[in-house]
């Protein structure tokens, strides 16, 4: 199982833009408006960034699988045609 900082280098690899991880001081920013809510408070920065690119490397790889799923249906359709055109041929 990939880590979050390896999903994070795939994506930038393959030119996805990602968020950056969260400063220290917009993690202070984030402590302070959880102590004024509340509420149970929404997840500090770090883990908000973690989902994101979680989030982010899902559907990457999905859209790649489909990208992948695509080309081979186009593969196997471009052989069906020669082997036809072939046998037209013939």
């Amino acid at each position: 199982m990939l880590t979050t900082d390896q999903k994070e280098a795939i994506l930038r690899r393959a030119g996805v833009t990602v968020p950056a991880f969260p400063s220290p001081r917009a993690r202070d920013q984030q402590q302070q408006q959880q102590q004024q809510q509340q509420a149970d408070g929404p997840e500090d920065a770090a883990k908000q960034w973690a989902r994101t690119i979680d989030t982010l490397f899902a559907e990457y790889s999905a859209a790649r699988a489909a990208r992948s799923l695509r080309e081979a249906e186009e593969t196997r359709q471009l052989g069906a045609l020669r082997r036809a055109s072939d046998r037209s041929t013939a």
